[in-house]
């Protein structure tokens, strides 16, 4: 009868191969290994072990699943033409290793014979080297497959599989959505192999931080105590209460059985209603008036669930996704909050920030010039703040206020010379333009100097004439006025009376 030897390697060092193991390998012949990327195949070869590996298949498929289906066929192929195979995987047979179960299926479908032989696998070396007993509860992870899992946060978890940073951090972001950002995990590297093992303790929202991720990496995570548990299952289902039922309105609106208007919306023709609901939220801070302000904030939520629902249909991102990022980014921007950085002002908070994000673009601003990386959707008002502060960042400023002063009556004389002096010019009009564009460009200056945001400030000056106009309208209409009957002199005591009012 045919037969495949499936043996275990071990964790990565000779010692840990089992004598079965060793005692087949040094006398078979037909040796195949999943993998020549383990620290004891090359023992293996010193002692003269001969054997070939399936390593070429992971540059030849698209999926970890299409190469294991593919080691598991070809072994059956092989073994067809010959008495026995032998095939050797890392750790124990039975752990973490897909290939096997596998394997063992279609050998049996083709009558082949299948024998395992155990060795210590990377999960012994592991509880060794962090002190765990299973016995209190203990599960193996596979890191690739973790979404599909439910995991029982009060027991030892080990993720398999942590071979890069991606995938740290796509699990560090699945981990998020279960433990505090703080919970303790480890990262272990080669565990067993003595000249190799590294071990790393972080918190969880650090956990892709880590640059020594290889194919021998897993990474542990602590269990949660009960009060931790109790505190993030209560947390979990008020945010769950809160937003589902709104996200199941906009779903239905945008179903085949919901509204005509929202069906027809998409990220283009929905920006002025998101620019529209922001100012909307502006006014009702400035009115004080936190009814408004609790209707407002909501209307401009609408805005974002709206975007995100549009976005998940495309299967660009899910509400998750943007829960997720934007709450990584918040843990990872405060440093001196959820790590290990000191800081004794805001002035030093707002400095590791700016290093943060610019960290952050990495190569997003590789290459480009300083304005180049200005966003162009701005309003021209916050364009042009912009703009100025990334002059100042290299150095290209004023020295204080006084600057910026003069700067502003410079370019009203020139927008009044424009204006006064050049009848008949033909390009007057353009001339005035460009003068009047100086001189609101240095009042930016001005307001930027003196930390007021002159969007904020334009914003304000604009609802206070609107005030005082309606002051006055009342008073025309009171007396039974029509605007037409009202002089320069009315109208300008009627603001002064507004004014004095304050108004």
């Amino acid at each position: 009868m045919k037969e495949i030897v499936v043996v275990g390697l071990g964790p990565g060092s000779f010692g840990q191969l089992s004598l079965e193991s060793w005692q087949v390998l040094n006398i078979g012949k037909n040796i195949y290994f999943r993998t020549g990327r383990h620290p004891v195949i090359k023992e293996l070869a010193n002692k003269g072990i001969v054997y070939n590996t399936f390593d070429y298949l992971y540059d030849k498929k698209e999926s970890f699943a299409e190469v294991y289906e593919s080691i598991a066929d070809e072994l059956i192929c092989k073994v067809k033409d010959q008495k026995q195979v032998i095939y050797g995987v890392p750790g124990h047979p039975f752990v973490g290793e897909i290939t096997v179960p596998l394997l063992i299926k279609k050998a049996k479908e083709q009558g082949i014979s299948v024998k395992v032989i155990a060795s210590m696998s990377f999960i012994d070396s592991m509880l060794s080297l962090l002190q765990i007993d299973p016995v209190d509860g203990f599960s193996v992870v596979d890191a690739l497959d973790c979404n599909n899992k439910i995991i029982s946060v009060d027991q030892h978890i080990i993720f398999t599989q942590v071979y890069n940073r991606m995938i740290a951090s796509e699990l560090k972001l699945y981990l998020l959505d279960i433990y505090p950002f703080d919970h303790i995990v480890y990262v272990v590297r080669a565990a067993g192999i003595s000249d190799e093992e590294k071990q790393g303790k972080v918190i969880l929202s650090e956990l892709d931080r880590l640059e020594w991720f290889d194919h021998l990496t897993s990474v542990y995570v602590t269990p949660l105590k009960d009060t931790e548990r109790l505190e993030m299952i209560k947390a979990k289902k008020k945010a769950k209460y809160l937003l589902d039922p709104l996200i199941n309105v906009i779903d239905k609106l945008l179903s085949p059985e919901g509204c005509p208007w929202d069906r027809e919306q998409d990220h283009f023709s929905l920006k002025h209603c998101l620019i529209e609901e922001a100012y909307e939220v502006i006014e009702a801070i400035d009115c004080k008036d936190m009814d408004k302000l609790r209707e407002e904030l909501g209307d401009l939520l609408l805005q974002v669930i709206f975007h995100t629902a549009l976005a998940q249909r495309r299967g660009d991102f899910d509400y998750n996704d943007v829960v997720e990022e934007i709450t990584e980014k918040m843990v990872r921007r405060h440093p001196h909050v959820f790590g290990n950085v000191s800081v004794s002002n805001s002035s030093e908070v707002i400095k590791n920030w700016e290093q943060i994000k610019k960290e952050e673009k990495g190569n997003d601003t590789k290459g480009k010039r300083i304005m180049e990386t200005i966003n162009r959707s701005l309003p021209a008002l916050l364009m042009a703040e912009e703009v100025q502060k990334k002059a100042r960042k290299v150095g290209f400023d004023w020295d204080d206020i006084k600057g910026p002063l003069e700067k502003v009556k410079e370019e009203l004389k020139e927008l009044e010379d424009v204006i006064f002096l050049k009848n008949g010019n033909k390009g007057k009009q353009l001339e005035i333009e460009d003068e009047l564009g100086d001189l609101l460009f240095a009042t930016v200056n001005v307001a930027r100097f003196v930390c007021v945001s002159p969007e904020i400030a334009l914003y304000s000056a604009v609802r206070k004439f609107t005030r005082r106009f309606n002051y006055i309208e009342e008073n025309i209409t009171s007396k039974n006025m029509d605007w037409k009957e009202a002089d320069g002199k009315l109208l300008n005591n009627l603001w002064k009376e507004a004014k004095l009012k304050g108004i």
